[in-house]
């Protein structure tokens, strides 16, 4: 632009002034595409790793739900049998050990 402070801009120094800032515009405008672009992939590479984080949270829980049944099952079946074996375990712990139980 070649303006003075003695005289106006003329029509060519406003078009050229324009032009600058247009081409500032859309520098600037791409500038904050590719940002906007690094954003979203920042994101869905965050989603992700929630997304995994989440799934094995699950998987780990239904393994530690899976080992809970298991052991309540077992002791539900496994305990009436134990109580009917009781006294023989004791006499049999009992003779191994040397020690007379009477009742």
């Amino acid at each position: 632009m070649t303006t003075t402070p003695d005289r106006e801009p003329t029509l060519t120094d406003v078009v050229e002034q324009i032009i600058a800032l247009r081409s500032d515009l859309e520098q600037s405008r791409q500038a904050l595409n590719d940002k906007l672009e690094q954003s979203r992939q920042e994101l869905k590479a965050e989603v992700e790793r929630w997304d995994e984080r989440f799934f094995q949270f699950q998987r780990d829980n239904l393994t530690t739900a899976r080992t809970i049944i298991i052991t309540a099952g077992s002791v539900v079946i496994l305990s009436p049998v134990l109580q009917a074996l009781a006294p023989a375990i004791q006499t049999v712990v009992s003779r191994l050990a040397g020690v007379d139980v009477t009742q």
